[in-house]
């Protein structure tokens, strides 16, 4: 399945409040016409599930002790299915539509293919998000109110002839969809000037903007523990208001203070701040941090998140500017390893990306503009390090061909655990990372090569530094 971008369906942990001692037996049996690979999977929280497929055919056993949103695979997509302790249901594919062919019969198919047939609905609407996020406020709120009768008479309708659904699930549905339109809502401001453009007129917003806000309550901790998209909004929400006070440590002021005068609920503030605060840890410089840390010690009752947080703190302090990078040592196109500290002397620009990346693809043709501006500079290096699993190496050696990538290029040794993840705290691809002449940290997360920055960036390191002499 296609990822999805704004218009998704919801992917969510659903109802702790049932009971969860008893587990069930769940059981999926599968016909795929022309299969594209050897295996199907399931994955579901921390569990990864593979049966063969012989013939066509295969079968897939696992318990449940509560309700799960479950991702099925085969070959390159991926497809949500929502299954229920008990369930034993079969499931039909063609790969060469997988979207439009993946159904499942059985006791427990409705919400699956409700939610099959739901992205379906919305696909439409995600191929179109350039031309929404773009358009004019009044034109923009038309549209998410039309994507949200759509999907309410979808429900309606079919839950209407399909009477075994689950009555929370259906309840659970309703609540998503008013969440996901109001999560755009909140995103608007943010996501226009990206869609629409240098060129684009300004965007003219009410002051009163977020009102519709206030008609939905921001301490439900039942549905911040069970539904994603409530917390992908009080998330969102909560990041709008850092969004107005400012970048860095500003930013991460901000959303504190939002935090502390819109929630109550200690849980639920928790549980954004830690997100918060990590993705700011992650990607910024951890200068004047710690206090922010300390603050979040003080407010979160959960020992688990405060672990992280610390533990997070830790390694951004060890990538502040003018640390000792970490060092790597991979090998390249040829077989041969290139160990980070045998390029001490040069500038170092490197890509952390995979083949299966489409946003780390889109950066290749801005990439190789910028090494083709530089070729001739011999104090900068180009590197590109691959996180694919070894079992995609041919892949990336096609594409390194195909595509003719230029600079030095790696392939790490043990994809998302690999050093270079792990020690950099890197959680999403495209990543760049700029390395000074002394093998020290310049930038941790540095701009992409599609980027205006970038280029001033790169001039200044350029430009030959002139030593004064006495």
């Amino acid at each position: 399945m296609k990822k999805l971008f704004i218009f998704c369906f919801p992917t969510f942990l659903f109802f702790a409040c049932q009971n969860t001692e008893t587990s069930k037996a769940v059981k999926i049996t599968g016909t795929i016409e022309n299969p594209v690979s050897k295996n199907a999977t399931i994955r579901y929280g921390d569990s990864t599930l593979i049966a063969e497929v012989v013939d066509g055919k295969f079968v897939l056993n696992f318990e449940l002790t509560q309700p799960e949103m479950v991702t099925f695979k085969h070959g390159p997509e991926s497809g949500g299915l929502y299954l229920e302790p008990g369930d034993n249901v079969t499931l039909f594919l063609n790969p060469a539509e997988f979207d439009e062919t993946l159904r499942l019969a059985g006791d427990g198919a409705e919400e699956s293919n409700y939610l099959l047939a739901k992205y379906l609905l919305n696909e439409k609407y995600n191929e179109k998000r350039k031309e929404t996020f773009s358009s004019t406020p009044a034109k923009f709120a038309a549209s998410m109110d039309k994507i949200k009768t759509e999907n309410n008479q979808h429900l309606e309708t079919y839950s209407s002839a399909n009477q075994n659904m689950n009555s929370d699930f259906i309840t659970n549905e309703k609540s998503s969809i008013l969440y996901t339109w109001a999560t755009s809502k909140i995103n608007y401001p943010a996501y226009y000037p990206y869609y629409a453009g240098d060129e684009a007129p300004e965007l003219e917003l009410e002051d009163d903007y977020l009102s519709f806000m206030d008609k939905i309550d921001l301490n439900d901790e039942t549905a911040f523990e069970n539904n994603r998209q409530y917390a992908q909004m009080t998330n969102a929400y909560i990041n709008s208001m850092g969004q107005k006070a400012g970048d860095g440590l500003d930013n991460l002021a901000g959303m504190f203070e939002a935090a502390s005068s819109k929630i109550k609920s200690d849980k639920i503030k928790s549980g954004i701040l830690s997100k918060t605060l990590t993705n700011f840890l992650n990607y910024n410089d951890a200068t004047g941090a710690e206090r922010y840390v300390e603050m979040f010690n003080k407010m979160s009752l959960d020992e688990k998140q405060k672990k992280s947080i610390g533990d997070t703190y830790a390694t951004a302090m060890k990538l502040l500017k003018g640390k000792p990078a970490p060092t790597f040592n991979y090998t390249n196109t040829k077989g041969k390893a290139v160990p980070l500290e045998a390029l001490k002397g040069k500038s170092v620009y490197v890509d952390v990306w995979a083949t299966w990346c489409g946003p780390c693809k889109r950066e290749i043709p801005h990439l190789k503009e910028l090494e083709a501006q530089y070729h001739e500079n011999e104090d900068i290096v180009f590197m590109s390090v691959s996180i694919d699993k070894m079992e995609d190496k041919e892949k990336w050696l096609k594409m390194v061909e195909e595509k003719e990538l230029s600079g030095i290029q790696l392939m790490a040794d043990n994809d998302w655990k690999s050093s270079i993840c792990t020690d950099y705290a890197i959680r999403g691809i495209p990543r760049f990372l700029l390395i000074d002449k002394d093998g020290n940290i310049m930038d941790k997360n540095a701009p992409r090569p599609s980027s205006k920055e970038i280029k001033e960036v790169m001039a200044d390191l350029a430009q030959p530094k002139i030593t004064s002499m006495k």
